[in-house]
Order: structure tokens, then sequence, then C-alpha cells
């Protein structure tokens, strides 16, 4: 479902730089990173990214025009590019662009992360005929069919979406998913999801976990989702783990 991907982070802001390089790392994708638009060609050049990600506001180049000179192959390489202004952009460099080039406002990583992933088809919607087959992760079997999990030899009863949570997990096995994702894959369309509702859902599903075997099946990355634990079955506490340099 989902593929390591390279982005090019071009932003002046080094901490929203960090904080975004943070979030695609632990999303799965690798990382290259540079403070201004100079920086961001020699990178194109060496690195070859999937995708380019540019500050409104750089020091030399405007992201636009960056944008503009990467999309078009002047620089050698045609690379897509999403213009982002993070919350720490002055307002007057924050407004819309009806143009060719759409400034992304976010106000939170995992907003940024969902973005590329959907640009980049790393979390694109699965067929349903394979949400209706039992598939594994590791120790780990779901049977969407009988609605459960099994974890050490062990079933647990499932509701629906529950099920499709795990379900996702799966097929992103080498990755985060974001919250964003999240409530677009599990939930219908039709329905509207506020709050921490996908927090519930998951506390919820970790309960029932625990108190069969004891152990965690789910990991926390704090401020941008959830994933399967790297070992499905690990003792409890070892799995939740901060992202650095964010919170939620």
């Amino acid at each position: 479902m989902s593929s390591r991907k390279r982005v090019l982070i071009v932003e002046c802001d080094a901490h929203a730089r960090e904080r975004l390089a943070c979030a695609l790392r632990a999303s799965g994708h690798a990382t290259v990173e540079a403070g201004t638009g100079r920086d961001a060609l020699r990178s194109v050049q060496m690195e070859k990214p999937d995708l380019c990600v540019i500050g409104v506001v750089l020091p030399d180049i405007v992201g636009r025009d960056l944008a503009r000179i990467l999309e078009s192959g002047d620089h050698g390489e045609n690379v897509k590019t999403v213009l982002a202004s993070g919350p720490g952009t002055p307002c007057d460099d924050r407004r819309d662009d009806t143009g060719e080039h759409r400034v992304f406002r976010w106000a939170h990583v995992d907003e940024v992360v969902t973005l590329i992933n959907t640009v980049l088809d790393a979390g694109a919607d699965v067929d349903a005929s394979t949400l209706a087959r039992p598939m594994t992760a590791g120790p780990l079997l779901i049977d969407p069919g009988r609605l459960t999990a099994v974890v050490d030899g062990k079933s647990i009863g499932l509701t629906r979406r529950e099920c499709r949570f795990l379900q996702v997990l799966a097929l992103n096995a080498e990755r985060t998913c974001t919250r964003d994702e999240i409530r677009r894959l599990v939930w219908d369309e039709s329905e509207k999801v506020i709050g921490r509702t996908v927090d519930v859902l998951v506390s919820r599903l970790r309960g029932k976990l625990h108190a069969a075997t004891g152990r965690e099946v789910v990991e926390t990355v704090r401020g941008i989702g959830y994933r399967l634990c790297e070992a499905p079955g690990a003792p409890a506490g070892e799995c939740d783990r901060q992202s650095p340099s964010d919170t939620r």
C-alpha cells in the first residue's frame, strides 16, 4: 500500500524543518534537508528526491519560484513540489495563492505527512477485496470475516472499525499512519469524525488486546499517529515513543 520515498525539505526555519523531517521519517520516508533555495537545487541533483516540500519564505529564492524551477525541469530534474507554510510564517507570507502553486498552510506536522502521502500515493485506498481477506503482520493475524485478531495464539473479538484500523496499520506496516489518514480509511465518507474519536478507538482496542495477551500491538508515535509495534507482541510499555521536537 505504501513505499519508502525520498523527500527534500526546503525550509529556512530550522525548528520547522526538523519537525517535518522527524514526522516524515517516522512515517517511513527518507528525508533530505536544505535551508536555502541554492542548497535545494544542489540536493535535487545529488539526492534525486521524489518530492520537495518548500517553505514560502527562503533567504535567496522565493519559494514559488523554486517550485516552478523544479517542476519545469529547467534545472535538469523534474520534481513534484508542495509549497507549505508553517505556523511560524508571518501572516502576510501565508496568503492564499490561487495560481499554479497554492500554499498549503499547516498547524501540525501530521497534516503535512498526510498531504505528502496523498501526493506520493503512499496512503492510497485499498481494494475492497483486499480488506475482505485475512492478513498477517508479524505474529498478528487479522480475520475480517470473523472480526477477530489473533496474537500469541489468543483470539480477540473486534468491532468492524477496530478490524479496519488494524488492517490499515498492517497494510502500512513499514510506516506510521497519521490520524488524518486513519479517519479517511477507517470511517465511511458520510460519517463525521471529530475530536479524539481516533484516540478513543485506539484506547479501547488496546484495552482488549492487553487484557487478552498482556502485550502491546499498536504503537503511538506521539504528535503523528499510529503504527504496529516493530515486533508486535512486545512487553507492554516498550512501544510508545515521542516524536522529537513535537507534542500534540
